[in-house]
């Protein structure tokens, strides 16, 4: 359509050329040519123009397509509205990839730190476990892991070496099948209630029979591995080979039990050594006429009997070292009053001793003779012309291994201004010398009868 419309202007153009050119040159042929070509050209244009003309007339007007240009301004508007939107949305979503990045860089920091170390700590396992496998395995002791139904799990070479078997041997066998029949119930009833949560671990001196038959006395100790749930799994038992131990122990106790016979032996002899001494001075007292000589040798005599008392106790007494002072204060005071001749209902006694009050051969010896001078003194001197009283031997541990040996009276009590350590006579000198033997301080009470507080440490 284009160019129909420049060949009609053209021809237009033309025909008005030649008008012109035909007032000096009359060419009328070329004129009329030209204007049949422009007349051609106008028609062809003509018809081509007859379909266009309803679309002509259905172009908008111009206020249609002022309307149209101001919606268009508005969605151009829009749109740049739109595309500045859609920029600041980009920009947001770089800043939010560079964080993510950042953060996934962060991330991946940590996780190759994460790798790291768990590669390290992998190592540090393999080489612990390499550590565990060569203790395990060269340990001086025998480790085992027994099964809670005693089956042998896991042994190492040490434990193979005290029984006797191989490793493929006690896999057909239970802790049970190789304990000593004697030693096995003490066991079990560990086992219960280690599985029962009543105890963490426990030791115990039991007896396995060797591949050979013969018994090795071992030393046991036991505890319980669980699971993550608290389920028991197994057992890790420690076993030490105490076979050349429990030998010498038994020598020792047979040794320990012929030191003892021999013991008590010593302790028979001298009693009955000072049983002879006193019957000899027993003896020579029936040649003695004069009063006051006879009784010093009587008092010799009872002496010499509350230390053989002593001794008598001693072996009679389960510690050979030590006898119950109690026991032996009862004896002695009851031995005096049958010498002084008091009978019951005439002296009340009283022995108020602790019964864990033990003493060695070398405290009850001095106390032992020091209550028989002061209970002596009492039975004779504290209660004249048949007069009633008490008598109280008193022995408690005070404080720091401290004891305190009373012996009191309530009879007519010392005469004024009494001073024992001033007195000749030999009662109160073996007193004084048997306080200080035993490192002890006397104090006398004399307000109501008498009291004797005698205070000394066990060595």
């Amino acid at each position: 359509m284009f160019l129909l419309f420049s060949t009609f202007i053209i021809a237009c153009g033309t025909t008005h050329i030649i008008e012109v050119w035909t007032l000096w040159h009359p060419i009328y042929w070329i004129s009329g040519l030209i204007k049949a070509i422009t007349a051609l050209v106008s028609v062809y244009t003509a018809i081509e123009l007859v379909p266009l003309v309803p679309q002509a007339l259905a172009l908008p007007s111009p206020a249609i397509l002022e309307a149209a240009n101001a919606q268009l301004a508005k969605e151009i508007a829009e749109r740049k509205q739109a595309q500045e939107n859609l920029n600041q949305l980009l920009d947001r979503l770089e800043n939010i990839v560079a964080e993510r990045t950042a953060e996934l860089t962060i991330t991946n920091a940590s996780l190759q730190a994460e790798i790291n170390e768990r590669q390290r700590i992998e190592v540090a396992l393999r080489e612990s476990e390499q550590q565990f496998r060569a203790t395990f395995q060269q340990a001086a002791v025998g480790i085992a892991h027994v099964g809670i139904d005693g089956r042998w799990l896991l042994v190492n070479q040490r434990f193979c070496d005290i029984v006797g078997y191989t490793f493929e041997e006690l896999q057909l066998l239970t802790f049970q099948d190789i304990t000593y029949p004697d030693d096995l119930a003490d066991d079990l009833n560990y086992v219960e209630q280690i599985l029962a949560g009543d105890i963490q671990t426990y030791t115990l001196e039991k007896r396995f029979f060797c591949k050979n038959h013969s018994l090795v006395w071992i030393n046991l100790t036991v505890s319980l591995v669980r699971d993550s749930f608290g389920n028991p799994k197994y057992f890790i038992s420690v076993i030490e080979d105490i076979s050349d131990r429990q030998r010498s122990q038994e020598q020792v106790r047979a040794s320990l039990r012929e030191k003892e016979v021999l013991l008590k032996e010593v302790y028979h002899r001298v009693k009955n050594n000072f049983q002879v001494i006193s019957s000899l001075l027993s003896l020579q007292s029936e040649y003695i006429t004069d009063q006051q000589d006879l009784q010093i040798f009587q008092q010799s005599q009872q002496r010499i009997a509350s230390m053989a008392l002593v001794h008598e106790k001693m072996y009679q007494s389960g510690d050979l070292s030590r006898i119950n002072f109690r026991e032996y204060v009862q004896e002695l005071v009851v031995s005096l009053c049958t010498s002084y001749e008091v009978y019951d209902g005439e002296i009340t006694l009283n022995i108020n001793i602790d019964d864990e009050i033990l003493l060695g051969l070398d405290t009850a010896v001095p106390c032992g003779l020091i209550i028989h001078e002061l209970v002596s003194n009492s039975l004779k001197y504290a209660f004249p012309a048949g007069r009633s009283g008490e008598i109280t031997v008193a022995i408690k541990e005070i404080a720091n291994h401290k004891i305190a040996l009373t012996v009191s009276d309530n009879g007519v009590g010392l005469p004024e201004n009494f001073n024992f350590t001033e007195t000749a006579s030999l009662g109160w000198q073996l007193v004084e010398a048997l306080a200080s033997q035993i490192t002890g301080e006397i104090v006398i009470n004399n307000d109501v009868g008498v009291e004797f507080l005698i205070t000394f440490s066990l060595g």
